[in-house]
């Protein structure tokens, strides 16, 4: 189990396009933490105690049931186009992503 201790920039209500800074959260909201991304990408535990036991993350077994070709606007954002959904696919482990000989990117996911 990795464990880090980290401190957290900046907790965030999250309101559609709108971010608004808090000092706290009551129980029971979701709120978005600053300063975690480069060490969680889909789930962690998160606790003000090192000793605390972590959850278990949730295993899907879901298959790809939509598939669409994309491509970049402009040649040179290719690079760009594979980092992103190299990400995509950590975030999202239903999310497939594939080069065929084509050329062609092609993404798949569940929905």
């Amino acid at each position: 189990v990795d464990l880090y201790t980290k401190d957290i920039s900046q907790p965030v209500f999250m309101m559609g396009r709108m971010v608004a800074p808090i000092e706290y959260a009551p129980a029971g909201n979701t709120v978005g933490l600053v300063g975690l991304d480069q060490f969680i990408l889909t789930s962690a535990t998160l606790s003000t105690y090192e000793t605390a036991y972590p959850f278990l993350s949730m295993k899907f077994s879901v298959s790809p049931v939509v598939q669409i070709a994309v491509e970049p606007k402009n040649v040179k954002d290719l690079p760009n186009l594979v980092e992103g959904l190299k990400y995509l696919s950590k975030l999202d482990p239903s999310v497939l992503s594939s080069f065929l000989e084509s050329g062609e990117c092609v993404i798949s996911g569940s929905g």
